[in-house]
């Protein structure tokens, strides 16, 4: 065994490694760049709100074998501009790749939402493919169609047939909800563990709460504090307006995620002012439509947003408040009582 790997590595030059994990990392933004152009055929993203996978087919090709592809567009490239020594142990790009993607879910603090099963079967499908593909390709022309391959159309049939019908079996979600759930308690624990002094203390009253978290949770899922450390780079270095803070609230100067919260809330409390004068002599709508329209105002650039912030704060109201009011007209109570939220500067 201790031979084995000391052949492997005694060929793998530092700098070809290195060229390697760049690769990798290059792969790792151009899936999920493809992935989230192809949900029209099926491809299922990370999210934190629920959704049905269409075509469980779909992605686990996509998944193990993107990667495997990506490889084979590099030994061809690599072989064409003669930098051979580059081809060896290509497959470990993919190796890398995985080892991107996971610490990524680690470090956005995405773990438990992840099915490390399903995870591990990729892992091993996709590495065990590229090590079997590296094995074929002791030079490119091997791994290019030959006149002779093209007598094997029947196994491409069979093999698409079998695509099209494991792509229209359906699983159980039950797994995936769990997971979910799981993820948003957990976040939310996290969060009011850790703000609730100042949330409290500014709102006082369980809608404006519950509505600050969901946006809260939904904004870091999206942009993790790795993200966010980039962006305070970017607007140390532009000075420019940009979204800073927990919150994503777009400024000309420096904010914390506490400042964040805190102009956060004073944009939720003014989005809710303006949803009052809207219905004034209209029909109320639920408390979960509001919910929907003052998160709707909060980021009017995204389609989903709304939506998904919408569903988290379904979840935490049914988990950890005491049932929220049916009408609008008991909310309006609410929020314009005494304990309305407090104008404070940052």
């Amino acid at each position: 065994m201790m031979d084995f790997f000391s052949h492997i590595f005694s060929e793998y030059l530092w700098y070809v490694a290195l060229t390697h994990f760049a690769l990798a990392t290059i792969l790792f933004f151009i899936v999920n760049w493809i992935g989230a152009r192809s949900i029209s055929v099926g491809y299922m993203q990370l999210n934190v709100v629920i959704q049905e996978d269409t075509a469980p087919a779909f992605n686990f090709v996509f998944k193990v074998i993107a990667p495997v592809v990506f490889i084979v567009l590099c030994a061809v490239t690599f072989e064409a501009l003669d930098l051979n020594s580059f081809k060896i142990n290509i497959y470990f790009i993919v190796i890398f790749y995985w080892l991107v993607r996971l610490i990524w879910v680690l470090c956005s603090s995405r773990a438990s939402l992840m099915n490390w099963v399903e995870q591990i079967i990729y892992w091993i499908a996709s590495i065990g493919l590229s090590i079997w593909v590296y094995h074929l390709m002791e030079d490119v022309a091997q791994i290019l169609p030959s006149p002779r391959s093209l007598l094997d159309q029947l196994w491409i049939l069979i093999i698409v047939f079998l695509y099209s019908i494991l792509n229209k079996v359906q699983f159980s979600r039950a797994g995936t909800i769990t997971r979910k759930n799981n993820y948003i308690s957990s976040r939310y624990k996290t969060f009011r563990k850790k703000y609730n002094t100042i949330i409290h203390a500014f709102l006082q009253n369980d809608f404006y709460e519950a509505l600050t978290y969901s946006i809260m949770i939904y904004e870091d899922f999206n942009r993790p504090i790795v993200v966010r450390w980039v962006e305070y780079l970017r607007f140390w270095i532009t000075r420019k307006p940009h979204t800073l803070g927990i919150m994503q609230v777009t400024t000309n100067k420096y904010i914390n995620d506490k400042d964040s919260i805190i102009l956060a809330m004073q944009q939720i409390s003014s989005n809710n002012n303006d949803i009052m004068e809207r219905y004034a002599d209209s029909p109320s709508p639920s408390i979960n439509r509001v919910a929907y329209l003052i998160a709707k105002k909060y980021n009017s650039g995204d389609y989903d947003y709304a939506y998904e912030v919408g569903e988290i704060f379904e979840q935490i109201v049914s988990t950890f408040y005491e049932p929220m009011p049916d009408s609008y007209e008991e909310i309006k109570r609410i929020v314009t009582n005494d304990s309305s939220p407090k104008k404070v500067n940052i």
